[in-house]
């Protein structure tokens, strides 16, 4: 079966994700950080064709129109480590859908480490389209501190074998790992971006309960980033990969993806609205920057023009950007008005035109 190629409308529609969890299965041993039960809320078994077929109808039932793009995605384990009788297994549940139409492919996550032929020639007779790869870091004493057990190398050496026979390449990478710091943060993505994946996703990293690292945390070996630190490093590699054209499709866990922070989370830089506060964080800089160039005295009230969509991300969670903006600028008050002809990353100040990066 030829794999579609999606990848030409994925760059202008938000796809219909479906997702089957598959916690923790097909790994040879538990990372340091992780505890997908935590994340999934999802028992650590293999799900039975009837499951798959019953949670896809599930999705497939929600709004009155078919998404551009729909797919079952493999998430929570390492899909290509399971044995070969479990992946064709749930490849041929999922596939039943795409043969009907009501799915257009199939995209799961997997360890660099269990990229190699015999296991992609397990693929050819299905339509899958898109593989990510959990990178978490291209630093091998990080990887041996987080018991990841491959090396940056395999990552390479995954990533050439996914893009040579077709499929589209997501990359995944952790930020706050043990034994890591900002700057090695950026030479992983700046390794990760010349692998020229077709886009990125960046985790913080969590201490989850049932983890290693929560043992880790609790004895002081660990501390996780602050949470507006990790923010911070967040947008700069954000803007960086923006940079190399590199599509972020996903900042910091959610509530989706069902993790419980009343139950499961432990510590460290977690936040329903964490890729809201980096996109935030880039506006803000945005408008900071035209109002330190404006030639004083400032009007007062600032007026800030801005597409509605764009609101929230000027204002800041809990209007934290205008508190900030009128303290820094000792201004008294800042008006908001919403513009649906500005293009979303255009913005006025006082009437000046200011662009995102």
């Amino acid at each position: 079966m030829s794999r579609p190629d999606d990848s030409v409308a994925a760059a202008h529609a938000h796809p219909l994700i479906i997702p089957i969890f598959i916690p923790q299965l097909g790994c040879p041993h538990q990372c340091i950080f992780c505890s997908q039960p935590a994340i999934t809320d999802t028992p650590r078994r293999c799900p039975t064709t009837e499951q798959i077929r019953r949670e896809v109808n599930r999705f497939l039932q929600y709004g009155k129109r078919r998404p551009s793009i729909v797919q079952i995605s493999f998430f929570g384990g390492n899909f290509l480590g399971l044995k070969p009788a479990s992946i064709l297994r749930l490849l041929e549940a999922a596939a039943a859908f795409a043969q009907n139409g009501a799915v257009d492919s199939i995209r799961f996550s997997t360890r660099p480490d269990t990229v190699y032929e015999q296991r992609l020639e397990l693929l050819t007779d299905f339509p899958v389209s898109t593989i990510e790869l959990g990178v978490q870091s291209m630093h091998d004493r990080v990887l041996d501190l987080a018991e990841r057990g491959h090396r940056a190398a395999d990552t390479v050496a995954a990533a050439e074998r996914v893009k040579q026979q077709g499929y589209r390449l997501g990359l995944q990478m952790m930020v706050g790992l043990p034994g890591d710091s900002e700057e090695g943060a950026m030479e992983t993505a700046h390794r990760m971006a010349a692998l020229k994946p077709d886009f990125a996703r960046i985790y913080p990293t969590l201490v989850l309960e049932g983890s290693p690292l929560a043992d880790w945390f609790r004895s002081g070996r660990y501390r996780p980033m602050p949470l507006d630190a990790c923010v911070t490093l967040v947008k700069r590699i954000y803007l960086f990969f923006k940079t190399c054209h590199i599509p972020v499709i996903r900042m910091g866990l959610q509530a989706s993806d069902g993790l419980n922070a009343e139950t499961g989370l432990v510590a460290g830089p977690y936040h329903p609205a964490f890729g809201h506060q980096v996109y935030a964080e880039i506006v803000f800089d945005a408008i900071s920057t035209a109002i330190a160039k404006m030639v004083p005295p400032l009007p007062d009230p600032l007026v800030i023009e801005a597409h509605p969509r764009m609101i929230s991300r000027v204002q800041g969670l809990n209007k934290r950007n205008l508190s900030i903006l009128k303290q820094m600028f000792a201004i008294g008050a800042i008006h908001l008005i919403q513009d649906d002809r500005l293009a979303k990353d255009r913005f006025m100040v006082a009437g000046a035109p200011v662009a995102l990066p």
